[in-house]
Parts: C-alpha cells; sequence; structure tokens
C-alpha cells in the first residue's frame, strides 16, 4: 500500500511539472497572423528574439526587436551550436522563457529548437518560411528595423 501512494505521487508531480511547460510553435503561412501575436510580446522584457540570419542581412533589416545572434567570435560568424550553448548559459533554469526566432528558411531555426529542446527548453517559436517570406507576406504591412542592435 505504501509502495502505491509513493507511485501515485511520483506520477501527480510528474503531471504537474509537465503542465507547467510551454510548448513552442513552428508557424506556416497560414499561421501568420497567429506568429504576429507572438510578436507582440517583444520587448516584454520576457520574451527573447533573435534573427540567426548574417549580421550583415540582420542590420540591413530585421523584424522589430529582434537582436541579430550571428556576430562574430574569433574571426568567425557565430555558429547555431554557439548561440544555443551561449543563451542556455544566460537563461539558466529559465526553462519556459519565451524564444522566437527567425532566419533564412526555418532549417537553422529547427536545428537551434533542437538543441534547445533537447537541453529543456521547450518554448521555442520561429517561421518556418524564414524572414525573407514573413516579410512578403507581410507586404506594405511591414517596415524593418534596420542598423545595429544595442537597443534590442
Amino acid at each position: 500500500m505504501r509502495i502505491r501512494s509513493i507511485l501515485i505521487l511520483i506520477m501527480m508531480l510528474l503531471l504537474l511539472s509537465a503542465c507547467g511547460r510551454t510548448k513552442g510553435k513552428v508557424y506556416e503561412d497560414a499561421d501568420i497572423a497567429e506568429f504576429d501575436k507572438v510578436l507582440m510580446r517583444v520587448g516584454d522584457g520576457k520574451t527573447k528574439a533573435y534573427d540567426l540570419r548574417s549580421y550583415d542581412d540582420c542590420v540591413a533589416g530585421r523584424i522589430p526587436g529582434f537582436f541579430c545572434m550571428r556576430t562574430m567570435r574569433d574571426g568567425k560568424e557565430r555558429t547555431v551550436e554557439e548561440i544555443a550553448a551561449d543563451l542556455i548559459l544566460l537563461l539558466g533554469k529559465k526553462y519556459n522563457h519565451l524564444i522566437i526566432v527567425v532566419d533564412y528558411d526555418g532549417t537553422d531555426a529547427r536545428r537551434f529548437a533542437e538543441i534547445m529542446n533537447a537541453s529543456g527548453y521547450y518554448n521555442i517559436h520561429y517561421f518556418a518560411g524564414g524572414y525573407d517570406r514573413y516579410v512578403a507576406l507581410k507586404g506594405d504591412d511591414f517596415v524593418p528595423e534596420t542598423g545595429g542592435c544595442d537597443g534590442c
């Protein structure tokens, strides 16, 4: 009877810990309105928004509030793996932090999400079509942020 009670308690704890976890999402073209709702959280102090494209492309135009992550380290552009590792150190145990990423075509964003998920961070959101597709779908409504990322 005691073992059964302990097992029930363990199962309840596992269930409760899973309930607190927010799942990330991959947004397709049809989900652009939903992606825009998530983007409204950028700048709230609890959301991280990162552009994984080359630094030059990011500085030329990015989603407002996004930080250009492809900076140089030791004369080379940082890899997705390095970016994820740095963010894991920065976030610590804030596993449910909202993280939004964008890249060229969803490839780097997917890899970034896989790395973060494997480290316990599941609230990763990205637009599968990449930055250029997002801009094309937004049309004249989109006004990019340009220049350095000092205030990002």
